[in-house]
């Protein structure tokens, strides 16, 4: 299988001047977007660095984040994207957790990091603007003479996308040349995309759905890719016009606040190109999807991904049936079953966890040999997503049975944020849960035991948690309880969390972050 950057490099040749991605008002060429890749790594080789060695990016939307990301790869070294949201205990994790190289960010966020970055041990870092004087220019490192190393080997690590687990603690997911493009191959094919597709999007392209299920679609399909930096839904409709998208992709969320928009404003813009819209990170409600059709006169295609697949196992096709709350039919070449508690498949119509096989799945998890073993036990890739399948093979997710929150189309691990709320000397016990929310779908709230009720103070207590967490992540509010409902085993129950406060999350409206 050809490696991404390898396909970009051929798109360099053969489609020079097709424009390949605008980020705000930067755009670059497959020609300009091979070059550059080229040039970094180039620019990487010469630092000292070596195949295989990890390099952070710690960057906003941008062509340098696409730059670097495929740059980094070209070399054979490791894309390690790093969320711009996260704390400097967040980052200062996964830079240790990976032994990462180097670090790309911004004079701001590096600004930030000071504290940190000397246990990380970087041997190098670079910012896209002026920084310290042992901080290297993104901008010098692009004028590196075009040299292109030799292709990586396929079955070489390529990215290392960290998700958060039951644990707590967030594990690195190995992808390989070969998975990734993989991935992206599949989705070019079973979403349909074609050199002519213009797609608009907002999402973080250090995220998966967006950055390789939506990107390496489109780099692959030699399309466009048009992002707006931060999400403005007047300005995302411009967008669409402005471009004559025929796609966009996001989150419920995304679709959420575009049909807020007044039916006169979205009226006087012509979307008559627009054919698709496509959907991931959390299941689509049919109301939602109706009232976007009724708008913007084009279809949500739902989809089902995991980054442990580097994107996507099931989507709705773009010239097919999209039955009500399906995220679709398993891509081809993958293989997906629902399963019992003894990986025993159940009949349609029944409820267990999906469970897949195919080429985009990742190699392991960095460094957790046990973790692997158990996720990937028998050859299979186990999701820990509860869903059924409909007797045309159609699949529904009904739950997460790992208690993922989704919010606004990010994942909150309630371990992670208890763990930080345990941290805390005043509080005893607590379990963090998901409540409905009309605008994000989900959102975090806390339960908390306190030490003592007279000296319990909740406004402190959400200022640490701001201290140590990404804002998403952050409780919605925090409730004072006296004890927290448990298993005859003392496992604290969410579920019964859950169905307990829902009632009156739904009486509230979104918090904003």
């Amino acid at each position: 299988m050809a490696s991404l950057v390898r396909t970009l490099d051929e798109h360099g040749e053969r489609h020079p001047d097709q424009l390949a991605c605008v980020v705000g008002s930067d755009r670059c060429t497959y020609g300009e977007l091979a070059q550059r890749m080229r040039r970094f790594a180039t620019a990487l080789l010469r630092l000292g660095l070596k195949p295989g060695d990890r390099v952070s990016l710690q960057l906003p939307n941008s062509v340098d984040y696409v730059v670097c990301f495929y740059g980094a790869m070209r070399a054979g070294m490791v894309a390690n994207p790093i969320n711009c949201v996260y704390t400097p205990r967040e980052v200062a994790y996964m830079l240790g957790d990976s032994a990462a190289a180097m670090l790309i960010s911004t004079p701001d966020l590096l600004a930030g990091l000071t504290d940190v970055l000397p246990a990380a041990q970087l041997r190098a870092t670079a910012t896209t603007g002026v920084g310290a004087p042992d901080v290297l220019s993104l901008a010098e490192l692009l004028d590196a003479p075009d040299e292109p190393p030799d292709y990586p080997d396929e079955n070489a690590p390529a990215c290392l996308p960290y998700s958060s687990g039951t644990t707590g603690r967030s594990k690195g997911i190995v992808h390989s040349h070969d998975s990734l493009s993989m991935q992206a191959t599949l989705s070019a094919n079973h979403l349909q995309l074609r050199p002519s597709d213009v797609l608009v999007q907002a999402l973080p392209l250090v995220h998966l759905y967006p950055g390789n299920i939506i990107m390496g679609g489109l780099f692959t399909a030699a399309a466009t890719m048009v992002v707006q930096p931060t999400f403005d839904p007047p300005s995302f409709v411009e967008l669409l016009s402005r471009w004559q998208a025929t796609a966009c992709a996001g989150v419920p969320t995304t679709y959420a606040m575009l049909c807020q928009l007044p039916d006169d404003d979205i009226a006087q813009i012509d979307l008559s190109t627009l054919q698709i819209a496509f959907s991931a990170g959390a299941s689509l409600a049919g109301r939602l999807r109706s009232e976007f059709l009724r708008k913007f006169g084009v279809r949500i295609l739902d989809c089902y991904g995991i980054t442990e697949a580097a994107g996507n196992l099931a989507a709705n096709m773009r010239y097919g049936d999209a039955p009500e709350l399906s995220c679709g039919v398993p891509y081809p070449l993958t293989e997906v079953r629902i399963v019992d508690e003894q990986d025993t498949d159940v009949a349609a119509g029944d409820v267990g966890e999906l469970i897949a096989r195919g080429p985009q799945i990742m190699s392991g998890y960095w460094n957790r040999p046990e973790d692997t073993d158990s996720t990937l036990r028998g050859g299979w890739l186990h999701t820990g997503d509860l869903a059924r399948r409909d007797s045309r093979g159609f699949v529904y997710i009904v739950d997460r049975a790992k208690d993922m929150i989704l919010t606004g189309g990010y994942n909150v691990y309630p371990a992670e944020v208890e763990e930080v709320l345990q941290s805390h000397p005043d509080v005893a016990m607590c379990a963090v849960f998901a409540v409905p929310d009309a605008i994000k779908g989900e959102k975090p709230w806390a339960a908390i035991v306190p030490r003592s009720v007279d000296e319990f103070d909740v406004a402190a207590i959400e200022s640490h948690c701001r201290t140590a967490l990404a804002p998403y992540k952050v409780p919605r509010r925090f409730l004072v309880v006296d004890d927290l409902p448990r298993s005859s085993v003392g496992k604290i129950l969410r579920r019964e969390l859950r169905e307990q406060y829902a009632p009156s999350a739904e009486l509230d409206s979104s918090t904003p972050v």
